[in-house]
């Protein structure tokens, strides 16, 4: 009764654990996603209308298309006017100059006063005109600008033509043209006078960038988002109405704008809407749970495995929010499909679909055009569930980013046809997009590594390289203990294939079986399987410490476990593969040599645990089967049958296995299993019938 109160004490607890689990998880995803009262209607461009006649609830305006606006300001920036500054100072200062040149080159050539004044005047002349007339500082592509140009002056802006200026690419030939006819200066000076005009005539009309793209950005601002008006209880489509892009536009303005009312809403409002989309959640991780107890009870009752699960959606929730809060279009940079990956390499391929559909479920209330994000995302997700489905290597991840870019791109160019008709409209930035998400699924191989150290389990990849007998602490075993090295591989192959049989973690039984070993390298001498040389060191012990002995290499197979920094799973199976149960050799041995003396039982007991899990019961059967089978003298199917037998039930009555999720029906099929196979092992034959007549030679 007492036991049966505990179970149910502890069922309750575990329940409890969970529902607290889901709820705190829910909240969390309700917190960082935004909340708002999603547009009822789902619709897509290129289909036709599956609801009823709609008409408009209220006026709303009709908002234009991102390619559209950006046709706009295209425009404006090649119709865009340049704005230059006329620049007096510049004037000023040509002329300072000129008098200068024009003083020192009379100086040079001896001219009078008269005649310096007269040069002077000549060459005052020339500049004023040109001057006057303006240069224009030289603008990339001007002379294929055709616009009109505002000139500035004196804070008076007015248009002109750009033809109506010199520009600096003039100024040689128009000064070698005026000082040609002027009369009034004297040939042997004219080349001279023309260098120095040439070489002090500067722009005086000057390119105002700043000012250009103040008045194009501001033209741009003013843009208007929308282009025309709906009026409330106008009808907007009707049933079976195909959706045109003129019709998918005005759908598209009355979804934004319902939904941008939702969210100036009253606080009582946003409080419901809270309300139900928290409901929905944990409507979704509450389904994925039960799912998990009805199909997979090992992962329910690990608080670890389900810890992992809820922290995998929470990470692609709040990665996906990020991104939509620093713009839509970047969505299907999301990495969505990490989430089956990483949840392949921990579970099974059914459980990382449910998770993967749940994670997809949650995201899409959140999302825009909802539908087409949900189909996006199952068929990428499943098709990268279907590559990973063999973790044999890791480079098959660079086979899943190349399977997941391909089926994007894809269904990408399957809409593109559905809604335009055409690929003209292709958005190459769109296969960027899905490239950079394939990429990205190629950061599972930390991501993995770093799960794996947080929440102390073993990924699938981990287990098949620690599955391999080329490790350092297994060669060394072969070497060092040989016998134990073969024991290892024999139980190790026999737990594999039993696992099979009942349903459980392959993977991780082998390697936890090939390891499970390791402590007897520190003594090897002292266990039996290694012992060839007809040394027995036990016979110099006493009973008590050749037990001890053979107890130790259970925590110094766990000490040489964390030196080589093996993962606790496997260590698990180091841990438990002996239980509590004692060391029968010697405690029989001891109580037949001291029948009148109480024996202390705990010193000949191994420490425990006992196991936890299935596979770690599978694992202490197999073992002491597997040992117990290798001294037997008649390897006959009655002898075997035997020893399958008594040796598990034993393990029954001392209570083994109370901690381990194993049922009778899965003890029924071990017992049968391992008769089978020892018989297959040990080749057991039917006896031949032997010929009484000896005179037949037949």
């Amino acid at each position: 009764m007492k036991r049966f109160i505990n179970h149910t004490k502890q069922s309750f607890l575990l329940r409890l654990n969970r529902i607290l689990q889901v709820l705190v998880a829910a909240i969390i995803i309700v917190l960082i996603t935004p909340t708002k009262s999603s547009f009822r209607y789902e619709f897509t461009q290129g289909h036709y209308w599956k609801h009823e006649t709609l008409e408009a609830p209220f006026d709303f305006a009709i908002q234009k298309t991102e390619s559209e606006i950006a046709e706009q300001k295209n425009e404006i920036i090649a119709t865009k006017s340049l704005y230059f500054d006329y620049n007096e100072q510049t004037n000023i200062n040509m002329e300072k100059e000129l008098e200068k040149s024009i003083a020192s080159f009379s100086d040079k050539n001896n001219l009078s006063i008269t005649e310096q004044k007269l040069l002077e005047n000549s060459t005052k002349h020339i500049l004023h005109s040109i001057i006057n007339k303006g240069i224009i500082s030289n603008y990339s592509n001007m002379k294929n600008y055709d616009n009109t140009i505002i000139v500035v002056n004196n804070n008076l802006a007015q248009e002109y033509e750009i033809t109506e200026f010199y520009t600096t690419n003039d100024i040689e030939n128009i000064v070698n043209e005026e000082i040609k006819t002027n009369n009034t200066i004297q040939d042997k000076e004219k080349n001279s006078i023309a260098d120095i005009l040439i070489k002090i005539i500067a722009p005086n009309i000057i390119f105002n960038n700043i000012k250009t793209e103040e008045i194009v950005a501001s033209q741009i601002d003013d843009i208007s988002k929308t282009k025309g008006l709906i009026l409330k209880n106008q009808k907007i489509i009707t049933k079976g109405e195909l959706i045109t892009q003129e019709k998918y536009q005005i759908l598209s303005s009355l979804k934004n704008e319902y939904e941008g009312i939702n969210l100036n809403q009253s606080n009582r409002t946003k409080y419901i809407s809270f309300i139900g989309q928290y409901l929905l959640i944990i409507i979704a991780l509450g389904a994925m749970v039960l799912f998990l107890y009805n199909t997979d009870k090992d992962i329910f009752l690990n608080n670890k495995k389900i810890i992992l699960i809820l922290f995998i959606i929470l990470m692609m929730v709040g990665m996906t929010v990020g991104v939509l809060h620093i713009n839509p279009k970047y969505l299907y940079v999301v990495p969505l499909c990490l989430t089956p990956i990483l949840v392949r390499t921990f579970f099974d391929t059914k459980v990382s679909l449910y998770v993967f559909l749940v994670t997809i479920i949650i995201i899409g209330f959140s999302v825009p055009n909802s539908f087409e994000f949900v189909f996006y995302q199952l068929i990428a997700g499943m098709m990268a569930i279907l590559s990973v489905e063999h973790l044999e290597k890791r480079v098959e991840f660079f086979k899943t980013a190349v399977i997941v870019f391909a089926t994007y791109s894809a269904i990408y160019l399957a809409m593109t046809l559905i809604l335009d008709n055409n690929l003209k409209q292709l958005d190459i930035y769109r296969f960027i997009y899905f490239a950079a998400n394939a990429i990205m699924i190629l950061f599972a191989f930390p991501i993995v590594f770093v799960l794996e150290k947080i929440f102390s389990l073993v990924s699938e990849m981990s287990l098949m390289e620690y599955s391999n007998t080329d490790s350092k602490i297994l060669r060394e075993l072969s070497v060092k203990a040989p016998g134990t090295f073969q024991h290892c591989i024999q139980v190790a192959n026999i737990a594999e294939d039993l696992i099979h049989e009942i349903g459980g973690n392959a993977l991780l039984v082998r390697a936890g079986s090939l390891y499970h070993d390791i402590g007897k390298l520190v003594s090897p001498i002292y266990f039996i399987e290694n012992q060839n040389s007809g040394l027995n060191p036990h016979t110099d012990l006493t009973n008590e410490e050749s037990a001890q002995v053979i107890i130790s290499h259970v925590t110094d197979g766990i000490k040489l476990a964390h030196r080589y920094k093996i993962p606790e799973p496997i260590v698990d199976f180091i841990r438990t593969h002996h239980g509590t149960s004692k060391t029968k050799y010697f405690y029989n041995k001891e109580c037949n040599e001291h029948q009148d003396t109480q024996i202390d039982e705990s010193l000949y007991k191994y420490h425990g645990p006992k196991p936890f899990s299935k596979e770690t019961a599978v694992l202490m059967i197999v073992d002491s089967v597997e040992a117990a089978s290798r001294s037997m003298q008649e390897h006959s199917e009655k002898s075997i049958s035997s020893l399958v037998e008594s040796i598990i039930n034993a393990q029954i009555e001392d209570n083994q296995f109370s901690n381990a999720n194993i049922t009778f029906a899965d003890i029924e099929k071990i017992k049968k299993f391992l008769k089978k196979k020892l018989q297959s092992i040990y080749h057991v034959r039917i006896e031949y019938p032997v010929n009484q007549n000896t005179n037949n030679l037949n």
